[in-house]
């Protein structure tokens, strides 16, 4: 044994490595998605679960493959005197923290302005749906930890989905549950038309509809919406649109996703009923 130098453990673990040896990377081109087994229009599936934490009011825990999201939420508690005056109506505060192993570039310890984005969208879409005029002189926290993130879009409306199971879970008082869903407009190697003209025929390209896109099809997107949905009320809270898309689609993309909120839902009332029935065997 040489005392020299430090030994390595007896049992190692292999890297883990974004891309490995003779993997070839995905492109549009193929006109398929980057996991072939899904359709333009299916989901990933989605794995809910409330009561992760137990220090907080409510919390849940949402894996889509790899997208993984804790969060957390503390209150109603007093809130603090802003100028001396107390507002009538409650606040909520939210805040996303990526892990620093999260993606696949190291991230810092300080908040960084996508975080603070993300933050602001995630009030913004979840303020309409909380009785906060029932909580006046109150304030409630969220908390959110991305461990694994796998796509901008997917991120948030993940976040936006186990907010607001989350809140449900603490017994705040909502108008419904706000399910979200993302959608990239992606061109593909199939989606052109031709037209004819006097002058001959030219085709135009026209970007698919890719539902729940992850990270390695979100490189190729020419644009993306993330839509926040409350399906019993049939109501949109949110949506945010980045890049550029023709109205059409931009409309095709909304319904798309209202579509896919409702299934959402399902699985966001089946994660409550199941933590009430935990709770009632616990008793």
């Amino acid at each position: 044994m040489d005392r020299r130098r430090v030994p390595g453990p007896e049992l190692s673990v292999a890297p883990l490595i974004e891309y490995p040896v003779g993997h070839q990377r995905w492109t549009p081109q193929e006109e398929k998605r980057h996991d072939p087994k899904r359709q333009p229009e299916d989901l990933r599936p989605i794995y809910l679960k409330t009561g992760l934490i137990n220090q907080a009011n409510g919390s849940a825990y949402i894996e889509l493959e790899k997208t993984k999201l804790a969060c957390g939420v503390y209150g109603p508690r007093p809130a603090k005197r802003v100028g001396g005056i107390l507002s009538s109506k409650g606040t909520l505060n939210c805040e996303i923290k990526f892990a620093s192993f999260s993606c696949a570039k190291r991230r810092g310890s300080i908040r960084d302005p996508q975080e603070k984005e993300l933050s602001q969208v995630l009030s913004q879409a979840l303020t309409p749906a909380v009785r906060l005029d029932l909580l006046p002189k109150s304030t409630i926290d969220i908390y959110i930890t991305v461990l694994e993130s796998d796509g901008f879009g997917s991120c948030i409306a993940a976040a936006i989905t186990a907010a607001s199971v989350a809140l449900a879970h603490a017994g705040i008082e909502m108008l419904d549950l706000v399910a979200g869903c993302s959608a990239s407009y992606i061109q593909t190697g199939s989606s052109s038309t031709s037209i004819s003209s006097g002058a001959g025929t030219a085709s135009e390209s026209i970007a698919q509809i890719f539902m729940d896109a992850d990270l390695e099809e979100e490189k190729y997107e020419q644009g993306a919406i993330v839509l926040a949905y409350m399906p019993s009320l049939n109501e949109v809270t949110h949506v945010l649109q980045s890049g550029k898309a023709d109205g059409s689609i931009i409309s095709k993309s909304v319904e798309h996703c209202v579509e896919a909120c409702n299934k959402i839902y399902a699985v966001m009332h089946h994660a409550l009923l199941e933590s009430i029935k935990e709770n009632k065997d616990a008793l």
